[in-house]
């Protein structure tokens, strides 16, 4: 495999993996598809540019974020040329680019010797073919050479073709041979629309510097020559050169032979340019060469550009229209149809020159080496299509979405390790397909175990409703007995005073102020024996409102319950705290909440025997929540234990005594219903038991 010198770059790290350069190259199997980046294989590479152009309107038009960008030997010639004599061949299409006479001055302006026009090489191009032609030298059909990436082309994939490639020299090639007997010990530089004829120059040894117009302009850029500041300069050329200034355009060789040559029948030569080149023209040129087709032209005037060399990969006219770049070539070259002296003066130099010069090329090689791309058998074929989900005639879209022009040459891609099945658009397809019924499927599945755990959820809250139910229901013969120590005093009272309204009545001792006095003190006796009442109904209610409550009225109403039997077993209550602000909670519950804990410390000083017994309630109260902290002197809670108080059905009462079901559900009732936090810790006199509720 011989190393072809490099033309374009590639920088991976821009690259989108978008594939629009896999889409425009003509051969495909230079760009690897088959990884997160599109890789680049030199020695496959045609050199034709068209991938740098996509890749650019891929990146939105910024050249700077493109992954490819073109190689040519701009810095190589800068460096030298301050040393080295230089002389400039500037191309036909440069007068599309450029204005053509200032470019000449500000060539020299750089320090260049003289600079000669290749539309010259171009009319010796032209009188070479028709002499290679007339004298049976050359194998037809005659396939011209001006374009560097055509015959890359044939030297890699269709070698067959190579022995009909001209043996003659290209313009820049003929005119470089001429120049350089004129000035022996100069160097040559190519002003360039191509990237490719670097590679031809490599083979040739000719012309030691491409530089493509990009470049140049670059260069006038950086040492501040303005073009439009200049004034007008002329070639050096011996002579002007002819209808060959239109060489750069299709058909312009044909047009510049038949001009040279009118005898030439129109259906001798033809012209074909663009991706038909490759797509069609080339693959079947060298079987209609071997059936001898009747149709076969005897010269093919050929360009891979499909706009010619005016537009080609170095060129900076992209943003003009399409009429401004053809009437800029046009023009020139109807000027030199009128100038019969010229003419005359052109053919006396065109006899001489190729007479006195070697313009023959064979600078040739078959590189179909460097292509080692494998067939697929029609079992393995069968089996890429199967991996891309092609199962029915319909999956062969032959969209080219993945970048290449069918199915077919997909396929042989995978096989080749140039790109996977994945970048198939109908595999995207059916894969998204595929993931939309999972998807579709999870759906239904998600909404059946939603609905699930919804009728879960419904029946665990209705079990913790019973719970907490239950849970009251277990405490009632306790509450009963609470209610008894509440009532003992006041009915006591109330049998008093009721004693002492019998004693005046029968001594007749009735006064009316007193009899009212008393009357007064029975009903606010009876009066709390009544909210006593209330107060133990409402704690028994099943249903559970939210209401706005001060934190105060929820503390007092459960003190009003349990208030008289801590009384009763001499348990000293201090209160600390003074709530203002109302929350929306569970008073209810919440009631609860506190009639556990504080029943459970009731129930430590007994077990422990506390001589002086103490609960107190503090108060805490923020812009953002409420904390009410309940503590004993019991001495605490065992710490091998401290983590489990919360746990269900974990007592340290014994059995048939406590439930193991208070805290639990007092941590269920704070955590889950009035999303707050419940936690216990011990002090060094007792338990401590915190709870703290959001204001919103």
């Amino acid at each position: 495999m011989e190393n072809l010198i490099e033309v374009i770059g590639i920088k991976e790290e821009n690259c989108i993996n978008c594939h629009q350069c896999i889409a425009v190259c003509p051969v495909k199997v230079c760009s690897d598809g088959s990884g997160n980046v599109v890789k680049f294989n030199n020695q496959l590479c045609i050199g034709c540019g068209r991938c740098i152009e996509a890749c650019i309107k891929s990146h939105g038009g910024i050249v700077e974020k493109s992954a490819r960008f073109p190689i040519d030997d701009a810095v190589e010639f800068m460096a030298r040329l301050p040393e080295q004599e230089m002389i400039a061949l500037v191309a036909p299409s440069a007068q599309s680019n450029f204005p053509l006479k200032k470019l000449i001055t500000a060539l020299k302006m750089l320090g260049i010797k003289a600079v000669y026009d290749v539309s010259l090489g171009a009319e010796i191009t032209v009188a070479s073919y028709h002499e290679l032609i007339a004298s049976g030298q050359a194998k037809l059909p005659l396939i011209a050479q001006p374009c560097p990436a055509i015959v890359k082309y044939i030297e890699i994939y269709q070698p067959g073709l190579l022995k009909y490639l001209a043996p003659s020299g290209s313009p820049v090639h003929n005119t470089a041979v001429y120049v350089k007997s004129l000035h022996p010990d100069s160097e040559l530089v190519f002003i360039s629309p191509c990237l490719a004829k670097r590679r031809e120059f490599k083979d040739s040894q000719v012309v030691q510097y491409n530089v493509i117009y990009q470049s140049i302009k670059k260069i006038f850029k950086d040492n501040n020559i303005i073009l439009n500041d200049l004034e007008d300069g002329n070639f050096d050329n011996q002579v002007p050169a002819g209808i060959a200034t239109n060489f750069s355009s299709p058909g312009g060789l044909g047009e510049c032979y038949r001009f040279n040559y009118p005898e030439t029948p129109a259906s001798e030569i033809r012209k074909v340019e663009g991706p038909l080149v490759y797509e069609k023209y080339l693959p079947e040129l060298q079987m209609t060469i071997f059936k001898k087709d009747s149709n076969l032209p005897v010269i093919v005037d050929i360009l891979s550009c499909e706009k010619g060399c005016n537009m080609g990969p170095g060129c900076i006219n992209h943003r003009r229209s399409l009429d401004q770049i053809e009437r800029a070539v046009t023009l020139r070259s109807e000027e030199s149809r009128g100038n019969e002296t010229g003419r005359q003066q052109l053919k006396n130099f065109l006899q001489d020159v190729i007479k006195q010069h070697d313009f023959s090329y064979h600078s040739y090689k078959n590189l179909s080496a460097n292509n080692t791309l494998r067939m697929p058998s029609e079992t393995r074929l069968h089996k890429i299509y199967h991996a891309m989900h092609k199962t029915d005639a319909k999956d062969f879209r032959n969209c080219a979405a993945c970048g290449y022009n069918s199915c077919y040459h997909m396929a042989i891609a995978i096989f080749n390790g140039l790109n996977k099945g994945e970048n198939c658009h109908l595999y995207q397809e059916k894969e998204l397909r595929l993931e939309q019924d999972i998807l579709n499927e999870m759906v239904e599945e998600l909404a059946q175990l939603n609905e699930q755990l919804q009728t879960e959820f419904n029946e665990r809250k209705h079990q913790e409703q019973l719970l907490v139910q239950n849970s009251k229901l277990a405490a009632m013969g306790e509450m009963i007995g609470m209610i008894a120590h509440q009532w003992r005093q006041p009915l006591s009272s109330i049998s008093t005073l009721a004693g002492n309204l019998q004693v005046y009545l029968d001594l007749d001792m009735f006064n009316k102020d007193l009899f009212i006095e008393l009357l007064n003190d029975i009903n606010n006796h009876a009066q709390y024996l009544s909210n006593t009442i209330n107060d133990f109904r409402h704690f028994f209610k099943p249903d559970n409102p939210q209401d706005m409550v001060v934190m105060n009225r929820v503390i007092e109403d459960t003190l009003n319950i349990i208030g008289k039997s801590l009384e009763y077993k001499n348990i000293a209550l201090i209160k600390e705290y003074s709530f203002s602000i109302p929350i929306l909670t569970y008073p209810n519950e919440l009631m609860q909440v506190f009639l556990n804990l504080i029943k459970n410390a009731s129930d430590a000083f007994v077990d422990k025997g506390i001589a002086k017994p103490q609960i107190t309630i503090q108060g805490i109260e923020t812009n953002d929540y409420v904390e009410v902290t309940v503590y004993d002197n019991a001495g605490g809670i065992p710490e091998d234990i401290i983590e489990k108080i919360f746990d269900p059905y974990f007592s340290t009462k014994g059995p048939g005594i406590g439930t193991g079901l208070g805290l639990y559900i007092s941590r269920t009732i704070v955590q889950e219903h009035c999303r707050g936090q419940l936690w216990a810790r011990n002090t060094e006199e007792g338990a401590c038991f915190t709870i703290k509720l959001p204001l919103v």
